[in-house]
């Protein structure tokens, strides 16, 4: 395992910064190195400037994408080591695929989905041959830090034999008044799902739907906004509904891995605005539950 020597430590996969590293070197990262993840995000301004008048006609602004360097050097102590670190920093990302990259300062760990940058790693060897300096070029489309510490929140429909009333009069049934009359029961279901954001920066949950029997046209309704989202169809005992609220996934809505966006009759997708909670309520025709996972996130 790696030895952290400085806080906070940077790693992606098997490699990392600011430790010494299972062969014996050392790779930190240099004063303003980490400009990438201590940055904060810039924004998308979307304006027109007014051709007869002051200012500028102006829609919202967005964050943009993250795009920047990890930037440090690495001690080998030796020729070969040092060829042999450069090639482990060589091969972090194959094949322009994506990797978490994971900050931790040792309270509030963070991590971001990155991808190398148009650019390869560079290395700058040192005189002694015993070292280099080193940067990573990386990019993120979705800029914004995330907790490594997942949450999660459950809501429920009962089925409609568990609540309700209980007419008390034994059988052929009927009221009884003598015996106790109506019994209205304790409902076992929650249909609210509970939503917490302590970060900085707008998070959106992945909504897992189960049913033990037949749930229909669920739908989860933000009071505080009004808005709806709305799955048009069935789910059977042992299928998996799955919505990923966030924007970044070209296919939101799967039934058992099938593709059903196109079923959704309302699409407000659910958000957690920052430093904000929210009280979603659960509804539909049936039985079912509704698990949502989502991580505190940062600008």
């Amino acid at each position: 395992m790696p030895t952290q020597v400085i806080l906070p430590t940077y790693s992606i996969g098997s490699w990392a910064a600011n430790v010494d590293d299972d062969q014996g070197c050392r790779w930190v990262i240099s004063p303003g190195g980490a400009s990438f993840v201590t940055d904060g995000l810039s924004r998308k301004m979307h304006t027109n400037e007014r051709p007869f008048g002051s200012g500028a006609y102006r829609s919202r602004s967005y964050p943009a994408a993250r795009a920047g360097s990890l930037q440090g050097w690495c001690d080998a102590g030796d020729r070969v080591s040092r060829i042999a670190a450069r090639k482990r920093l060589m091969g972090i990302f194959p094949e322009g695929g994506q990797a978490l990259l994971v900050v931790d300062d040792g309270i509030d760990p963070q991590q971001i989905t990155v991808e190398l940058d148009a650019e390869t790693p560079r290395c700058s060897v040192w005189a002694d041959g015993g070292g280099f300096d080193w940067q990573l070029p990386l990019y993120a489309a979705d800029g914004r830090l995330l907790s490594t510490v997942e949450r999660k929140a459950t809501a429920d429909l009962a089925n409609g034999s568990t609540d309700g009333l209980d007419w008390a009069g034994g059988t052929p049934g009927g009221l009884d008044w003598g015996n106790g009359g109506l019994d209205w029961g304790i409902s076992g279901a929650n249909n609210v799902l509970a939503l917490q954001n302590n970060g900085t920066a707008t998070t959106w949950p992945l909504l897992l739907v189960t049913t033990p029997s037949t749930l229909t046209n669920p739908a989860w309704t933000d009071p505080v906004t009004g808005g709806v989202l709305t799955y048009t169809g069935s789910i059977t005992a042992g299928q998996t509904l799955r919505i990923d609220c966030s924007p970044f996934n070209p296919a939101p809505v799967t039934l058992d891995g099938i593709d059903r966006t196109g079923a959704l009759g309302s699409a407000r997708f659910i958000s957690i605005p920052p430093g904000s909670s929210r009280a979603i309520q659960f509804t539909g025709v049936g039985a079912g539950s509704t698990v949502a996972f989502w991580r505190d996130a940062n600008n």
